[in-house]
């Protein structure tokens, strides 16, 4: 009863931005008095503490790159294994999972993450790959990172890069600014955002900005037109690990072709 009346209240727009503003500036307020209280100063010295704890654990991206999800994972494997990609941009390492995925297939990994303890954390992580650069930054300002992270010959200029977006929160979007800047820069690339809305299965996750849900609505003036958009075809009950959604775009014709071929996807025709 309760899971069915949640699903009635996320299909509702109106309903879904009211509640979710609550909850903003619910959290707003705690995190208000978090810091008046100086209780902020001492969690960010317990999670210095605990990183060395960290350390020694295994790292098992095998099983957590990609949120855990089987489909996903075989569906950007299939894109990896037909397209030679020169670049790989990830915003939001987190603890380095997908970024080590991604150091199997490309020799030019970038991977930003803007939480030092974190930062850390993935820097230990991925000690051994070469191939991997981590950026303590934000992502934010991707487009200045980029141009000066390839020494003298900015990134925008080169072919073939796989975009990662995964560095958002219910109030820090770098999301629209990294959007903006790849659909106007860039024409190779193929570009997956994640934790964004699926159509027609709520029951993937997804993220929202001050009560608007992440989903084609949100991003559609920020497209050019000349992109083609990929949902997955898989639905959700059928997926493993955190069942989060996500979204791949594109506007090369090779390598749209290359997406229309992968069983698992489904394109999707934006309404005029």
């Amino acid at each position: 009863m309760s899971s069915n009346l949640i699903k009635i209240l996320k299909r509702n727009d109106l309903v879904f931005y009211i509640l979710k503003n609550i909850q903003r500036y619910l959290k707003l307020i705690i995190i208000k008095i978090i810091n008046f209280s100086g209780i902020n100063q001492r969690i960010s010295n317990l999670e210095n503490s605990l990183i060395h704890d960290l350390y020694e654990n295994e790292f098992d991206w095998k099983n957590y790159c990609l949120n855990g999800q089987k489909f996903r994972k075989k569906i950007v494997t299939e894109i990896f294994e037909k397209i030679s990609f020169k670049y790989v941009v990830e915003t939001g390492t987190e603890y380095g999972f997908t970024t080590k995925y991604f150091s199997q297939f490309c020799e030019n990994v970038l991977s930003i993450e803007k939480s030092k303890p974190i930062f850390k954390i993935a820097k230990k992580n991925l000690k051994n790959e070469k191939n991997v650069k981590l950026i303590l930054n934000d992502s934010k300002n991707l487009k200045s990172i980029l141009e000066t992270e390839n020494g003298n010959k900015k990134i925008e200029n080169i072919d073939q890069i796989f975009f990662y977006l995964d560095a958002h929160s219910e109030d820090d979007y770098p999301l629209l600014d990294e959007i903006s800047y790849i659909v106007n820069n860039y024409k190779n690339y193929i570009l997956l955002i994640d934790d964004f809305e699926v159509p027609n299965d709520e029951n993937y996750g997804y993220d929202s900005y001050r009560g608007k849900k992440l989903n084609i609505k949100f991003i559609r003036n920020l497209l050019t037109k000349n992109e083609v958009i990929f949902f997955p075809k898989i639905p959700s009950h059928k997926e493993t690990g955190r069942l989060r959604g996500y979204t791949i775009i594109s506007k090369n014709e090779t390598f749209n072709n290359t997406l229309e071929n992968i069983e698992e996807l489904s394109k999707f025709h934006l309404a005029n």
